[in-house]
């Protein structure tokens, strides 16, 4: 065996017209690839893009509300699932976008094309398939954006209230009048309160003491 250049030969036989229809078939499915899967992402971006604003607008209207009354616990678990959702959901939005517009910002040459995938038809499949993982990224995302979004809800209804503040304020009843503010001591045969807006503590002595009740607010 020589080490000699390798000749081109001839095939052992022409085409057959199965053999060239195949062929434009491939070069068909081809050309079309590229747009085709844009297409899928074009309609996925769009939807995607609906359901972010829909998910949104819905946390900032009335996400402090559901929240407001939970513990702290459980507040922090939903919005660590719902922001991580809506995080996710922007995130496979991206991925929606870059495989329907692409992403490539240089100029490419017919002989980069020939040098790095020997054909243009090879440099469109090439590209295709990039959009198509792209895609299936994107829908991966949303899929585990669903579900944080999911778990977030379900916490809401799961979720116990809070524990009410206890009253900060007493109203005593003395000398045919009341007096209203925060507990300062009851000791020493007198009760004494601080008023809001006075500097000076309230002393009532307890045998004048004719009411006291704890309230929320004066």
């Amino acid at each position: 065996m020589t080490g000699g250049p390798l000749r081109p030969r001839l095939p052992e036989r022409p085409p057959t017209p199965g053999d060239l229809s195949e062929r434009d078939r491939f070069a068909a499915l081809a050309e079309a690839s590229l747009p085709t899967v844009r297409a899928n992402a074009e309609a996925w971006r769009n939807g995607l893009a609906a359901f972010v604003t829909l998910v949104t607008t819905g946390v900032v209207l009335k996400g402090r509300d559901t929240t407001a009354d939970l513990p702290l616990g459980w507040r922090t678990a939903v919005t660590l699932l719902i922001g991580g959702g809506i995080a996710l959901c922007l995130a496979g939005l991206w991925q929606a976008l870059a495989a329907q517009a692409g992403t490539r910002e240089v100029t490419v040459s017919l002989a980069d094309i020939h040098r790095r995938h020997a054909s243009v038809a090879a440099y469109q499949i090439a590209l295709a398939d990039s959009a198509a993982a792209r895609l299936r990224r994107g829908r991966t995302i949303v899929a585990v954006a669903l579900l944080c979004l999911f778990l977030g809800i379900v916490a809401t209804w799961w979720a116990p209230a809070a524990e009410p503040e206890p009253a900060a304020y007493v109203t005593v009843t003395h000398d045919g009048t009341s007096t209203c503010g925060t507990l300062a001591g009851a000791d020493g045969g007198s009760v004494r309160i601080k008023v809001a807006g006075t500097a000076e503590t309230v002393v009532v002595p307890t045998g004048k003491v004719t009411a006291l009740r704890v309230v929320e607010r004066c």
